[in-house]
């Protein structure tokens, strides 16, 4: 498996560039299907984890509203608070190092793309964030602390659109630790190179709008038109489309320019 390598803060904060991450999640992808890198059609993200990053995964209620999505596990075990729908109360869960959590809420068949987003996202804390969750459990043993070193998820962590641009301010380790995560669901889910040969394809061919444009895309790699509007930004795919248009017109009217000019 793709081990990739990381600068780090000394905190144990990765310093990685938007196109960093990119190129790290093509790197796993053409080592586990270098199809998906050359084709675009959507990534099989549960087996991905499951079979290529080695996670076992888990479908639990993470809380009693659906409020915490995804939760990774770093430690060799550790207590995780879980709701019981039955007994109507909280318990904990003991899961073992490498198992990603899913809440059960994720299951619904119109929750589909939140349910390939997550996974996305809590393998990018995986790849990304396991040595940092991991060492800082000792440091804060160290310490004499008693804080639990859990990932717990939300769905504004993992579909919060100013977060996963980048237009976010960016100031504690946490936003850091989010911006990787959600970056890295959204690059394993679209990775650029398919991505961008799927946006060139379909704009040969018409001249679609924005709408349009992101509802075939969508289809395509099974996510959401917003998490392609969004994937849309992060490559500056509107800059480049403009562009072209920009091109084609001037090519469109360039006869009758010459035309004009004769006459």
């Amino acid at each position: 498996m793709y081990q990739p390598k990381i600068r780090k803060l000394r905190s144990g904060i990765p310093i990685l560039r938007n196109c960093e991450i990119d190129a790290h999640a093509e790197t796993f992808l053409r080592d586990y299907d270098a199809t998906l890198l050359t084709t675009p059609k959507p990534v099989d993200i549960e087996s991905f984890a499951e079979f290529y990053l080695e996670l076992s995964l888990d479908y639990v209620y993470l809380s009693h509203c659906g409020l915490i999505l995804g939760r990774m596990i770093f430690q060799e075990v550790e207590p995780v608070p879980v709701y019981l729908p039955r007994e109507k109360c909280a318990d904990y869960l003991y899961a073992k190092r490498g198992t990603l959590l899913i809440d059960n809420t994720l299951l619904d068949d119109r929750k589909e793309y939140r349910l390939r987003s997550t996974i996305g996202h809590e393998c990018g804390h995986w790849v990304f964030h396991s040595d940092y969750y991991a060492g800082k459990n000792k440091r804060n043993h160290h310490k004499n602390t008693l804080t639990p070193e859990l990932t717990g998820c939300k769905k504004t962590d993992i579909e919060g659109s100013a977060g996963i641009s980048g237009r976010r301010r960016l100031t504690t380790d946490a936003d850091w630790l989010e911006h990787h995560a959600k970056y890295f669901s959204a690059a394993i889910l679209m990775p650029k190179t398919p991505f961008l040969q799927a946006v060139s394809e379909l704009t040969d061919k018409d001249l679609l709008m924005e709408t349009e444009l992101t509802e075939k895309l969508a289809c395509v790699f099974q996510v959401s038109p917003a998490s392609v509007k969004i994937r849309l930004e992060q490559l500056s795919v509107h800059q480049m489309l403009d562009n072209s248009r920009r091109t084609q017109d001037e090519r469109q009217y360039k006869p009758f320019f010459q035309i004009s000019s004769a006459l």
